[in-house]
């Protein structure tokens, strides 16, 4: 499949792969998605497979240009063992977007740092590493094929951990990486291929209202309508709903992580890792280096609170959270010596939003006819984004969706 260079789509824009807006103009869609980031670009990967005209609305300039761009891009097993909130559904989410991801590594035909490596949890904590025993359990009667390390196995499989260092390993080998970076304006080449209109540097101001029923969306310079609106907007969910008089009750953080040069050493099938009781320390391998974040205090420090009626674009986020995080990590480095050669390189972040149970937003707005949401991504936003986009599709397209999306519902959270 022939597909339009990177580059080239993003210097095209809006003004040539996708339909060009006239200024003033009315533009009609089936559906308008509003954010091209992986939860966006997901929903309509799914709205175009269910045969709708669809249109997605960014205000910035290409596709994951906001927190998808910075994601550690883990796609793994996260239910019980890593969040022990998550059960089946987000299991079932987890198993399909590993499978989704594969294909589209496939089939966009493009470096997307696509790799099946798996995850390993290391507790250094005697006490943690033993908490952890009954969860190792529940995630495996799910289907998460973990297997806890012995030494000589951990020698073949992390030959760059000092064993003796740990209080356990477990390991998931179906876990996988991707780049966020690449796969998602990647699925965005795929779909202007197939008819999908992106348009960019739009950002949406307000909505069309009939009464209480949402017929469209406006932006600086023209209105767009459509049957079904799809709110994605990341931390920009919230304030957008409110304008239409619908509660979004999200919290969101301000969240860095930052990548090495190139380290002898690391292996480019290196299996991502989770310091699972020292600060959720992550890192994966990454262009011959690593990508490290996590490593910080709980709550969050002033650098990293924002406000959810205004939250900072990328480019405004600070990046001393990267800094604190080297510190930190310099304490695994007896664990895992070759950290001592990972120094800052290059910062990346975003601002993730969390809802107070730990489980994801995707469903119709309450009382306002037209409108859907997809938001509250934990940190987890491109592992479920594939089983977020397809839960907000079939609901606009069926009336209901194929899994029991009632944990989702925005209804479940009282006043």
């Amino acid at each position: 499949m022939a597909l339009i260079p990177r580059r080239r789509f993003v210097q095209l824009g809006a003004s040539t792969v996708a339909l060009t807006a006239a200024r003033g103009a009315v533009q009609q869609a089936d559906v308008l998605v509003v954010g091209a980031g992986a939860s966006g670009c997901n929903t309509a990967w799914h709205l175009q497979q269910a045969g709708r005209s669809v249109t997605v609305l960014e205000a910035g300039p290409a596709p994951a240009s906001q927190a998808s761009k910075g994601a550690a891009g883990f796609v793994a097993n996260w239910s019980a063992i890593h969040i022990p909130e998550w059960g089946e559904l987000e299991w079932r989410m987890q198993q399909y977007a590993i499978e989704f991801y594969t294909k589209l590594a496939k089939e966009c035909g493009e470096d997307i740092g696509f790799g099946k490596v798996g995850l390993a949890y290391i507790y250094l904590d005697p006490k943690a590493w033993q908490k952890l025993q009954p969860r190792i359990e529940t995630a495996r009667k799910l289907g998460t094929r973990l297997e806890v390390l012995n030494a000589n196995r951990a020698a073949d499989v992390l030959p760059f951990i000092n064993f003796k260092a740990t209080a356990g390993i477990a390991f998931d080998p179906d876990s996988i990486r991707i780049r966020a970076a690449d796969a998602i304006p990647c699925m965005a080449r795929v779909l202007a291929k197939r008819g999908v209109s992106f348009q960019f540097n739009a950002a949406v101001r307000g909505f069309v209202m009939e009464g209480e029923k949402v017929v469209g969306v406006k932006t600086d310079s023209t209105e767009y309508r459509a049957a079904s609106v799809v709110v994605t907007a990341g931390a920009w969910s919230r304030p957008l709903l409110e304008k239409a008089g619908a509660r979004c009750p999200t919290t969101a953080e301000a969240e860095t992580r930052y990548t090495t040069r190139p380290i002898a050493g690391v292996p480019a099938n290196m299996p991502m890792l989770i310091f699972s009781d020292a600060e959720n320390v992550y890192l994966r391998e990454e262009r011959g280096g690593m990508l490290i974040g996590g490593g910080d205090p709980t709550p969050a420090p002033p650098d990293r609170v924002v406000d959810p009626s205004n939250p900072p674009t990328v480019d405004r986020i600070p990046q001393v959270q990267a800094h604190r995080s080297r510190e930190f990590i310099r304490k695994l480095e007896p664990v895992m010596p070759l950290l001592r050669h990972g120094e800052v390189d290059q910062i990346t972040g975003g601002v993730p939003t969390y809802t107070s149970d730990y489980h994801f937003i995707a469903d119709a707005v309450p009382r306002h006819a037209g409108l859907y949401v997809i938001t509250g991504c934990q940190e987890a936003g491109v592992t479920h984004g594939p089983g977020l986009g397809r839960i907000v599709a079939e609901l606009i397209t069926k009336g209901r969706s194929t899994w029991d999306h009632a944990p989702y519902r925005l209804d479940r959270f009282k006043a």
